[in-house]
């Protein structure tokens, strides 16, 4: 059986690999879960996993913790009669990253079991080609060395000695945050503009303080920029509203007021360039009503689109 990674193909192996595949087991358990024995058994007949190597009870607490560290996944422990069984837990509906996470290794344990299945699941590219790598450096702290080309550029710049301190998905592109020393400033790296990717043998300490959710507190996208936080009206019609509710804009979203034709909704956020693409990107389903200085911005832009399509009419 082969495993994939966030559609990424591992070609060696690496503790991630492990963890997945622990989690997998337990997910295809269900509720009832499994024994130490039942997974030590599982571990030892999958040979590309293990690699002829046993699994203790030793191990599996270890990778148990690991599972919770990386990527927030409980494996709760449970007695059924004479047994004590183990079983993801349910934390709730709210931990974006662990729902993604475990829709993501469900849709390739499908994959992994029928490739004639998998002709059925449309998956979107997501280009991150080096994130096992990155993931691996985020877990054990170490720097790492690689090219970084913008598309504004005509050269790659050459980055040595980064410190990886954490990734966010926007759009199906992957992002490096980091830094080079403790008294500069945070970048944010798309992970499909990076090639010769190095993980280095030599650590650094992260910032404690470093807080990813109050990095982007206020934020919509991946630009984080020096707009201040604004309370944002958008007057939605009723059916692309319905959209929205199902998927918020931004966790700060709230129903102000809702009727038969439209429905208006308020966000705290930063106007930020990723904001205004994605209001443009909804059309005229969708009215700025304040902040004035958005408004303004929103229809400039429409009137320029407009223009554009008029000049192919003449």
């Amino acid at each position: 059986m082969r495993y994939y990674f966030l559609n990424e193909k591992y070609t060696k192996m690496n503790p991630l690999k492990k963890y997945i595949w622990l989690v997998d087991t337990l997910m295809r358990a269900g509720d009832t879960g499994l024994t130490i024995n039942q997974v030590s058994d599982a571990y030892e007949y999958d040979d590309e996993i293990s690699g002829g190597e046993k699994y203790n009870g030793r191990t599996f607490h270890r990778h148990r913790k690991e599972v919770k560290d990386i990527f927030g996944i409980e494996i709760e422990c449970y007695q059924k009669g004479a047994d004590f069984r183990y079983r993801i837990a349910d934390n709730g509906d709210n931990d974006y990253f662990r729902r993604w996470l475990m829709d993501s290794i469900a849709v390739n344990r499908v994959i992994s079991d029928s490739m004639d299945t998998a002709r059925f699941i449309g998956i979107e590219n997501t280009n991150a080609e080096h994130l096992p790598s990155v993931l691996q450096a985020l877990k054990e702290q170490r720097k790492v060395e690689f090219d970084y080309r913008p598309y504004w550029a005509d050269s790659p710049t050459h980055y040595f000695d980064f410190q990886p301190h954490a990734v966010k998905m926007f759009e199906r592109r992957w992002y490096l945050i980091g830094r080079y020393k403790k008294d500069m400033p945070y970048i944010i790296l798309a992970l499909d503009r990076i090639s010769q990717f190095e993980l280095k043998e030599e650590t650094f300490r992260r910032d404690p303080d470093f807080n990813l959710e109050e990095m982007f507190d206020g934020v919509y996208g991946i630009i984080v920029g020096d707009d201040e936080v604004e309370s944002i009206w958008l007057k939605v019609d009723a059916h692309q509203a319905n959209y929205l509710r199902s998927l918020p804009l931004h966790r700060s979203q709230m129903e102000l007021r809702k009727n038969d034709e439209y429905s208006i909704f308020a966000l705290r956020v930063r106007p930020t360039f990723d904001l205004r693409q994605r209001i443009l990107s909804l059309g005229s389903t969708t009215e700025v009503l304040k902040p004035e200085s958005l408004r303004n911005e929103i229809r400039e832009e429409a009137k320029a689109m407009a223009a554009k399509y008029k000049e192919d009419d003449e």
